[in-house]
C-alpha cells in the first residue's frame, strides 16, 4: 500500500496560478528547471444533468483534490521535447501536456524539455492527464513570464479537456456545465481517503453512451449534502450519487463488490471517483483506512487526504 498521506508541508512553498505565483519569487531568467506536483482529484458527487446540443454533458459534482501527485519538471528548449515515466502512450503527441505545451508555445515559438514521472494511475478517475495538463499551463508561463491572462489560460485548459481547468488553481470546486465551469467552495473535509484502483479501464466517452440520459435532470445541492454529512454519514450515504456507477457495475461486478467491502468496512461513504475505476471510501483515520484496504491488496490501494490548493513546488 502506497501511503502518501502527509507528504506535504503546506507552509511557504505553496504555488499555484494567479497570485499565490507571486509568493515563489523565482527568478526572472529562464535557466532553471520548474518542479511541480500535480495531484490526483476525486468526486464527491458526480450528477449527470443533460446532454447538450455540442454532444458534451452537463455535469453537477464537487472536485476534490487529494494528495496523490504526479512529478512534473520542465526547463526551457528550443523544441518541446517530452518525455514520460513510465511510458503511457506510443503517441507522444496525443498526450495531454504535449497538447498543453504546443498550445501555449507554438504560436509564440517557443519550445521546453519536459519530464513527466507518472504516479496517478490511468484511465481510473482520478484526472492525473489533465491534471498534468493544467500543471504544463501553469509551469510553462511561469518558466516564460509569459503575459497569459487567468481567463485565457483557463480557456486554453478548457479546450484541452473537461477536467482541465479544475486544476488551475482549486483545492475544492463545485464543477458545472461539462467541467469548465469551476467554483471554488470551502468544505471541511475532514476524512482519510482509502482508494482502491482494480486493473479496470473505463472508457469515459463508452461510459457516457451508456447512461441513457434523455431531459434534464435537476442538480442537488451538493455542497449542502457534504456540509451536513461530516456529522451524519446517512445524508451523504442516501443523497451523494455517481451516476456512472449503475452502468459500469454492471459491466464490472467488481467494483460494486469493492464499494460493498468498504461500506461493511467501516467507510462513512463509499463511492466510484469519475468514469471510474476508482473506488474511494471516507474513514474517520489512516488505520482504519488501512484496515479495510489490506483484504483488497490484490488491487492498487493509496491512502491520501484533501490539499487545498491544485499545485504544490517543492
Amino acid at each position: 500500500m502506497d501511503g502518501l498521506s502527509g507528504e506535504f508541508a503546506f507552509v511557504g512553498d505553496l504555488c499555484l496560478v494567479g497570485h499565490i505565483f507571486a509568493r515563489v519569487n523565482l527568478p526572472a531568467s529562464t535557466s532553471h528547471t520548474l518542479r511541480l506536483r500535480p495531484v490526483a482529484k476525486i468526486n464527491l458527487g458526480l450528477e449527470v444533468l443533460r446532454r447538450r446540443a455540442d454532444g458534451y454533458h452537463d455535469i453537477n459534482s464537487i472536485f476534490v483534490a487529494i494528495d496523490l501527485h504526479d512529478e512534473l519538471e520542465i526547463s526551457p528548449s528550443d523544441s518541446i521535447e517530452f518525455t514520460c515515466e513510465p511510458n503511457v502512450t506510443a503517441d507522444v503527441e496525443s498526450n495531454l501536456v504535449v497538447r498543453a505545451a504546443r498550445a501555449l508555445l507554438d504560436p509564440i515559438s517557443r519550445g521546453a524539455k519536459i519530464r513527466l514521472r507518472k504516479h496517478i494511475p490511468t484511465g481510473a478517475g482520478l484526472g492525473g492527464g489533465s491534471s498534468d495538463a493544467a500543471a504544463t499551463l501553469v509551469g510553462l508561463r511561469k518558466l516564460y513570464d509569459l503575459t497569459v491572462s487567468d481567463n485565457d489560460l483557463a480557456a486554453i485548459a478548457a479546450g484541452l479537456g473537461s477536467d482541465v481547468p479544475f486544476f488551475l488553481s482549486h483545492g475544492q470546486a463545485l464543477i458545472g456545465g461539462r467541467g469548465d465551469i469551476v467554483q471554488p467552495v470551502t468544505i471541511d473535509v475532514p476524512w482519510t481517503f482509502g482508494l482502491v484502483i482494480p486493473d479496470i479501464h473505463v472508457n469515459t466517452a463508452q461510459a457516457y453512451s451508456t447512461l441513457g440520459i434523455t431531459g434534464e435532470h435537476p442538480g442537488n445541492n451538493l455542497v449542502d449534502i457534504i456540509r451536513r454529512g461530516v456529522n451524519n454519514q446517512e445524508v451523504m450515504r442516501n443523497s451523494l450519487r455517481n451516476d456512472f456507477e449503475q452502468s459500469v457495475f454492471t459491466q464490472h461486478p467488481v467494483l460494486q463488490g469493492i464499494k460493498s467491502h468498504l461500506l461493511e468496512a467501516g467507510a462513512s461513504y463509499a463511492a466510484m471517483s469519475g468514469s471510474g475505476s476508482t473506488i474511494y471510501g471516507l474513514f474517520t483515520s489512516v488505520e482504519s483506512a488501512a484496515l479495510a484496504l489490506r483484504p483488497l491488496s490484490n488491487h492498487r490501494t493509496y491512502i491520501c487526504h484533501a490539499v487545498p490548493t491544485s499545485f504544490v513546488l517543492p
